[in-house]
């Protein structure tokens, strides 16, 4: 692995980056999980704040694409060809329609909060933004709802209510956004501090056209759903990754594969990932016991 690393220090600065955010895993599965998550957030995190900006800032220049070997390194898709789920952060982040929570003030930690939508589109994006400050269960502590038409090739901004940017419990406390269809999600407080529970949810899995379905339904707020598939096949694809369900949300991965592979080895913790595992140290996967043990 260290030779594969050609950056000076690289590994020390991978961790320097990972814990303010999240815990040091000593497990080499979650540590690979944990680096990948970590950048993913970080890029996103950067090229939504640029768009948020426009017309101040009106384009990024992603470095890098990627390799041309293996190697540790922040490229989106490895010497292989694989995707990283850095990959499927830089495809949501540069989406034509972007909706996002950004801080007025990102030097306070206590900054007014507002809900940015970007339109990259030649079309006007209209509809109701709904907000809501929730708790990670679900509970709506706060709501509120504003009618909003964003010309073409455009930034709206909408400022945000006191009692929706202030939590009363930033451990344990959300903010969902959505304007017609599109979803932003707002955190109060970082992975290592957030009250996560151990990631509860069903899995399903039926044969589709070229592979598998993998259908997951959370039963507790489950951060960053991804199926690192290429564990199990190494030519697999999955169509997605990153995924936040909220309580009793339901989504699909369509699994690229031509290999039989079994419900089990799909919801093996080392293979269906999110960021619940990393923080809560384990997760239930509660499916019938003759297909899986929890673990």
């Amino acid at each position: 692995m260290l030779s594969h690393q050609k950056a000076a220090d690289g590994n020390t600065k991978l961790v320097r980056g990972l814990v303010p955010h999240l815990p040091l895993p000593h497990e080499m599965h979650d540590w690979h999980w944990a680096m990948q998550l970590n950048q993913a957030n970080a890029v996103r995190t950067g090229i939504e704040w640029f768009r948020s900006l426009a017309p101040h800032c009106t384009g990024s220049i992603v470095w890098q694409l990627n390799d041309c070997w293996p190697v540790t390194s922040w490229a989106a898709i490895d010497g292989d060809g694989r995707l990283k789920p850095l990959y499927a952060a830089l495809r949501a982040a540069n989406a034509d329609r972007l909706l996002t929570i950004q801080p007025t003030d990102p030097a306070s930690a206590r900054s007014p909060l507002e809900a940015d939508a970007v339109n990259d589109t030649d079309q006007a994006w209209e509809g109701e933004l709904r907000i809501e400050r929730r708790t990670l269960s679900g509970q709506v502590l706060s709501d509120v709802g504003v009618g909003l038409r964003v010309p073409p090739r455009s930034v709206v901004r909408t400022p945000l209510p006191e009692d929706l940017s202030l939590p009363e419990d930033p451990a344990s406390e959300m903010l969902v956004a959505v304007l017609a269809g599109t979803r932003a999600l707002w955190h109060f407080a970082e992975y290592r501090d957030q009250a996560l529970d151990a990631a509860d949810f069903l899995a399903e899995a039926e044969p589709c056209d070229g592979g598998i379905l993998l259908r997951i339904t959370a039963r507790t707020l489950l951060r960053d759903v991804t199926v690192l598939a290429d564990k199990l096949d190494p030519d697999a694809t999955v169509d997605q990754a990153l995924v936040t369900l909220l309580p009793a949300e339901s989504a699909e991965f369509r699994i690229r594969t031509a290999l039989p592979l079994t419900l089990s080895e799909l919801s093996d913790r080392r293979v269906l990932r999110s960021a619940n595992q990393l923080v809560s140290h384990g997760a239930k996967v509660p499916v019938p016991a003759d297909e899986l043990d929890e673990g």
